[in-house]
């Protein structure tokens, strides 16, 4: 076990407000659209374009009353995304919710972003699954336009509730869209009783057809998470991402810092891991950051990053970070290292880009 309870608890310090800054780690790639906390000044609009009233009321905060919608994400996650997914369901839409992810993410000082969406949940109102795609890349080209400092990429992900013969259509489905804009496809959403290895062919397609490719494993694996109790499947899952779908990044990998063996292999391969500690301990996957053992996966050479998940209902990156410094206290070259992992682990590269 590389994990070592308790390092970096008496060197606790305050990050200044220089540490903070989101240029300090310019790059996202684990950032679900559909739970951005970028969507908060469009949402009250999207809902008047739905014809829809907002779920907790006009006189309620925005965030507040989606954080209190999205409380105990494990239970009926897909049903309670809804509550933003189900607002984002026309062309004009999804073009207003991707372009305020542009512009959000650009005013916080991002240079790269990858945006997480299931297209599968946004064909209620007729759009096919590539009109859904290409609305969304039209968004990212508005915002773009107003801020041309950033990138932003779709990873059009599937819903691992789905057949895998489904699965399959709907990667088929994801290649004929842009795929410059879409470098990489990705799968998400409920983990129990929907293993990796349900989706093999999904990935088998994926690689065939030119996609980078990324599996959240190891985030929550049973209805009732206890991590020490899951912790064996939670290794199991990760291990049959990397080695059976031989997926490109993982999304969560909790466990990967309890299994020297299966760690050697991720580093070896240059598996990038999409770390959501935040999401993490606000989910109650974790009692503690210190249990992911972020300091033994970087210098195991992991390419480990921080990410913020879902930010409209759980921390932001800037929350990520310090919550993570709390524990660690990472030095100056660890969070140099954070940033550089993110970077070379990016699937899209349309813009030259320096930083």
């Amino acid at each position: 076990m590389l994990f070592i309870e308790g390092s970096g608890i008496l060197l606790r310090k305050v990050l200044s407000k220089d540490d903070m800054n989101p240029h300090n780690c310019p790059v996202v790639l684990h950032d679900h659209l559909d739970g951005s906390r970028t969507l908060l000044p469009v949402l009250p609009r999207l809902y008047e374009l739905s014809g829809k009233p907002l779920p907790f009321g006009p006189n309620v905060d925005v965030h507040e009353g989606f954080k209190k919608i999205f409380a105990d994400p494990q239970v009926n996650l897909v049903q309670k995304f809804f509550h933003t997914t189900g607002v984002m369901q026309t062309r004009k839409t999804l073009i207003l919710a991707a372009e305020a992810y542009v512009i959000g993410r650009a005013r916080q000082g991002f240079k790269y972003c990858e945006a997480t969406i299931a297209p599968q949940y946004h064909t209620a109102d007729g759009l096919s699954v590539p009109d859904v795609i290409d609305a969304l890349i039209d968004g990212i080209i508005k915002g773009e336009k107003q801020y041309p400092e950033i990138e932003v990429n779709l990873i059009p992900s599937v819903g691992r509730e789905v057949s895998p013969e489904e699965a399959v259509r709907l990667v088929n489905m994801f290649s004929v869209c842009r795929m410059d804009f879409c470098p990489g496809i990705g799968l998400v959403c409920v983990e129990p009783g929907n293993p990796p290895e349900k989706h093999i062919q999904m990935f088998k397609q994926a690689k065939k057809l030119g996609f980078k490719t990324t599996c959240h494993a190891g985030e929550w694996v049973s209805e009732s998470p206890d991590f020490k109790k899951d912790l064996p499947q939670i290794l199991k899952n990760i291990r049959t991402a990397v080695l059976e779908l031989e997926s490109d990044r993982i999304g969560h990998a909790m466990g990967l810092a309890y299994d020297p063996e299966l760690t050697d292999i991720v580093a070896k391969r240059k598996v990038g891991i999409e770390g959501c500690p935040g999401s993490n301990l606000t989910s109650g996957l974790v009692e503690s950051v210190g249990q992911l053992g972020i300091r033994e996966l970087l210098q195991c050479g992991i390419l480990y990053s921080l990410n913020p998940d879902d930010d409209l209902f759980m921390p932001d990156l800037i929350e990520v970070m310090r919550m993570c410094n709390d524990f660690y206290c990472f030095s100056e070259t660890e969070r140099k290292l954070l940033t550089h992992n993110a970077w070379i682990s990016r699937f899209g590269n349309r813009k030259e880009h320096s930083f």
